[in-house]
């Protein structure tokens, strides 16, 4: 489930007169600014997955949609239809292909994900992240302890909206996921973060 972690991948350590934790108070706070309206979204999406050679490995498509505080879907509908929804207390991982859904308890660590960007719990990512604003709108964040699924995130904003995300993993590999038709602060019914079981498929349950 390569399109998974990646997702999963679909949201700790300076010392200087003008950095701490978190990093330049001013890029902190640039950063605040834009995420800070942002209580829901939706968008289509285009993700390209690059081995750390630069080559590609794999591409797909779908449809992304956040609200707070932790409700998420990821449908990926090409090239395999899959998709991960989560209302914040249980994780739906479906692939139709497989007739299987794996379900879960929602991670609580959610600092360890790019999730963290739109929960709006902007004091756990101040803590969980060093953050550097390297161009207007471009932010980098790094990990500030163990156990994330990634190495280095970037996000980068159009005016006030998400453009794109690139996260790196520890091995070099690059998922660049790009937002198209991107809505900001849409209303989105809470249905459309619960999963209903279709009939006759495996349910896995990891509790």
């Amino acid at each position: 489930m390569r399109f998974l972690k990646s997702f999963l991948t679909l949201v700790f350590l300076f010392s200087a007169s003008n950095i701490y934790a978190g990093g330049k108070p001013e890029d902190i706070q640039q950063l605040r600014n834009l995420l800070q309206p942002i209580t829901s979204l939706s968008a289509q999406f285009e993700q390209k997955i690059i081995d750390a050679n630069g080559f590609s490995v794999q591409s797909s498509s779908g449809l992304f949609q956040v609200a707070q505080p932790n409700n998420l879907r990821w449908v990926v509908a090409q090239p395999l239809p899959q998709q991960v929804i989560s209302d914040g207390a249980t994780l739906w991982l479906y692939d139709p292909d497989l007739e299987q859904v794996i379900v879960q308890p929602f991670n609580s660590n959610i600092e360890s994900t790019p999730a963290i960007l739109f929960s709006g719990d902007l004091q756990r990512l101040d803590s969980a992240y060093f953050i550097e604003q390297t161009s207007d709108g471009v932010f980098e964040l790094t990990p500030q302890q163990s156990g994330s699924l990634f190495s280095a995130l970037r996000i980068v904003f159009a005016g006030a909206a998400p453009e794109s995300i690139v996260l790196t993993d520890g091995l070099g590999q690059v998922t660049d996921i790009r937002f198209i038709g991107l809505e900001l602060n849409p209303e989105l019914a809470a249905d459309l973060f619960k999963f209903e079981i279709p009939a006759g498929i495996d349910v896995i349950r990891n509790d």
